[in-house]
């Protein structure tokens, strides 16, 4: 019965939270991306007399043929559907974490302040820590290999978690020692391709779109930071109505 009543009500913070974050992205990213899909198709013209452009650094993943959905209602429809999925997803593993410190802990009252810290500590984990290492990126932009950026990015989270899941629950006087996690994918390094950015297009295009790869940026931080607040608000709603369904049950 627990189980069933965390999916219910995963579903549920998802729909609202990832309604807001499209409401956000539509307002603010959506915008930005169109604009670097101007110059997606641009090529800078070869050198003359020199070495054919080295296409080595880039993670060219774009099939021309490739089925993308039109812009309009179209777009921004998936773009929920898509939103709305990753917000259940999140929230599931967010309310099966605040339940179990609720329920292991003496604190019975579990208020807004709780949503507040619980939001920002799954930015913090899921895109904040992500993103220092592994920028968003727009249309256009030099990748590495897609495989590699996905492991960096789930070490980042994995560790960020555990780094931060110690120094908030462990018992030692140490614990704050756990916060060194967080840093260790850092260390490491993120995987990133050995040509600039945006080496294969023109002047004129490189310099716009490193204009707006920094717009892209602080609009997405802003955006998923709303969608973290929101998340984590709605989920201790649902907490405080599962952890009062299940002491009614027991």
């Amino acid at each position: 019965m627990l189980f069933r009543r965390l999916v219910l009500y995963a579903l549920l913070v998802g729909a609202v939270a990832g309604l807001v974050l499209t409401a956000v992205q539509f307002w603010q990213v959506i915008p930005i991306i169109q604009s670097a899909e101007v110059y997606e198709g641009e090529v800078a013209p070869p050198i003359q007399g020199g070495a054919d452009h080295d296409h080595a650094g880039h993670d060219h993943e774009h099939d021309a043929n490739a089925w993308t959905p039109q812009d309009g209602l179209e777009r921004t429809g998936y773009t929920l559907l898509s939103n709305v999925l990753t917000a259940a997803g999140l929230g599931l593993v967010l309310l099966a974490a605040m339940v179990t410190a609720a329920r292991s802990s003496t604190t019975t009252r579990i208020d807004w302040r709780h949503g507040l810290l619980w939001g920002a500590s799954g930015y913090a984990v899921f895109w904040l820590s992500p993103a220092l290492g592994l920028p968003p990126e727009i249309p256009g932009a030099a990748a590495a290999s897609l495989e590699a950026r996905q492991l960096w990015w789930l070490f980042a989270v994995v560790c960020s978690a555990a780094g931060l899941a110690g120094f908030a629950f462990g018992k030692s006087p140490w614990r704050w020692a756990s916060l060194v996690l967080i840093v260790i994918p850092h260390l490491v390094g993120a995987p990133h391709p050995e040509v600039a950015m945006f080496a294969d297009k023109p002047p004129e295009a490189a310099a716009e779109l490193e204009k707006l790869a920094r717009q892209f940026y602080g609009a997405t931080a802003v955006a998923n930071a709303v969608f973290w607040l929101v998340l984590g608000l709605t989920s201790t709603w649902a907490v405080r109505r599962i952890v009062m369904s299940n002491a009614i049950h027991d």
